[in-house]
């Protein structure tokens, strides 16, 4: 979603990732409202190349999981989707990972 004004990008994901995404929220508070995008570079290190997108992953053969809500089906859906490597969220308290459909609570 477009953000103005939007934080930089560019930092890796190391063990600041949790200061840079506070950062990035005092920067502008909407930022908290969608996933924070990263890529793997040609180095190998993971960098953040956008932030609060919506995920709009295509149709699934997988059912999606009753009651757990848009943020966390999206994630088990995108994480199907040739590329992607994993998706992590991160809600209430709770850190969950999404890898080719599987779903491990953090």
């Amino acid at each position: 979603m477009p953000r103005d004004p939007s934080p930089e990008v560019g930092q890796f994901l190391d063990q600041n990732f949790a200061e840079t995404v506070r950062a990035a929220i005092a920067f502008n508070e909407a930022i908290h409202d969608g996933a924070i995008m990263a890529a793997v570079d040609h180095h190998s290190r993971c960098t953040i190349t956008g932030w609060s997108y919506r995920l709009f992953p295509p149709p699934s053969e997988i059912p999606p999981p009753v009651n757990k809500g848009s943020a966390f089906n999206s994630c088990v859906a995108m994480s199907l989707v040739p590329g992607i490597l994993a998706l992590y969220l991160v809600s209430k308290g709770t850190t969950w990972r999404f890898e080719r459909g599987s779903v491990n609570r953090l």
